[in-house]
């Protein structure tokens, strides 16, 4: 057995770049697997060929995993606090956990597990994991939160190719600390943030994000950086992070709530007038967050040739201008979401303030 286990160990080391470690890891698996399952009528040279094969396929899972995600050590978790705005305080939270917890933390977060390869690891469900993953990381959050010295929140700010300044001023104004990214944030740094804001940008969004050919675009549409910042966007909503959209970011909303777009209010048939550049009037519909803030009525500056064509789901329309585009959206089934076709950035004072002032206040909640 030993000289077996022996032999075993070497292949799969130099299969696995001589990784020794995962690989007495993985042959303690296939001799524990063995006398589990394998069978008792095999003769010798059998069953020493059912645990290779048990190893090799190991070996080859573990190379498929490495291909599809880095590989982290345990003693990595702490590259959480890296991403927090106060490490020590991060590293007390951490401290604060079970190891449980921590392991869990250091599966999804870390090493990039998905909820069923953790399920498969602890021998659960993947409804299990999941809710696992949620509680430590609602746990981590709670205690990170209570040590942390200096209660502003943390707004990421996931910039297209529009110019950023703008909006870090207006949400700082507002009294937000935030984290200017150019490409999309992780799952960790989603979960450490307080609220999210996406820009707008020169390019169209891609019309295959809403099953439709593009037909008259704008800048170049790239399908692919589309698709990760809509991935970005409902991980965000599923962890009923604040968030507010502007002119791309509002039509992405619409989208990732199941929606799609007009792709040119003209051409399409929306209006006869064009909203490419310049100020307008928006009316805001009763009992939306947009009439609490601006009354019945604003002028605010926009700048697109895309609008919603069909809401999404669990959507509401809370403000449009005369000539019928909805400018403004709410997701009625979180407690901040919404998306601006016009750009609130550019509107020194009211109304832009406000809505930089009431996303801060739900970014400012969820931080407590």
């Amino acid at each position: 057995m030993q000289s077996e286990q022996r032999v075993l160990i070497a292949r799969l080391s130099f299969a696995l770049g001589g990784d020794r470690d995962t690989a007495e890891d993985l042959v303690q698996e296939a001799f524990t697997r063995a006398w589990r399952d394998l069978p008792r009528d095999l003769g010798s040279e059998r069953q020493r060929a059912w645990v290779h094969r048990t190893a090799r396929n190991l070996a080859i899972d573990e190379l498929r995993r490495r291909a599809r995600r880095p590989l982290a050590a345990v003693e990595e978790i702490d590259g959480i606090e890296q991403l927090a705005a106060e490490p020590d305080a991060a590293r007390e939270a951490l401290a604060a956990l079970t190891a449980h917890e921590r392991f869990v933390l250091l599966l999804r977060f870390e090493a990039g597990f998905a909820h069923g390869e953790i399920a498969r690891l602890l021998d659960t469900s993947e409804d299990a994991a999941r809710k696992r993953v949620a509680r430590a990381r609602a746990t981590f959050l709670n205690a990170y939160r209570k040590t942390r010295s200096d209660p502003t929140p943390l707004v990421l700010l996931l910039v297209s190719d529009d110019v950023p300044e703008p909006y870090v001023r207006w949400l700082e104004h507002a009294g937000a600390r935030v984290r200017e990214l150019h490409r999309g944030p992780s799952e960790r740094e989603l979960a450490l943030a307080d609220g999210l804001v996406l820009t707008g940008a020169g390019s169209d969004l891609h019309a295959g994000l809403y099953g439709e050919a593009v037909r008259m675009p704008r800048g170049t549409p790239n399908l692919a950086d589309d698709r990760v910042d809509l991935a970005v966007l409902q991980a965000a909503l599923a962890i009923d992070l604040p968030f507010a959209g502007v002119c791309r970011g509002h039509q992405l909303l619409n989208i990732a709530s199941g929606g799609s777009l007009y792709q040119d209010v003209i051409r399409d048939g929306l209006t006869p007038v064009g909203h490419d550049d310049g100020s307008h009037v928006i009316e805001t519909t009763a009992g939306g967050r947009m009439r609490e803030l601006f009354g019945r009525s604003a002028d605010v500056h926009s700048e697109h040739h895309q609008a919603i064509r069909r809401l999404g789901r669990s959507l509401q329309a809370t403000a449009s201008s005369p000539d019928g585009v909805v400018e403004a959206i709410e997701r009625t089934d979180r407690r901040f979401a919404v998306g601006l076709q016009w750009h609130p950035e550019r509107d020194v004072g009211d109304p832009g303030d406000r809505i930089a002032e009431a996303l801060v206040a739900a970014a400012q909640a969820r931080a407590a």
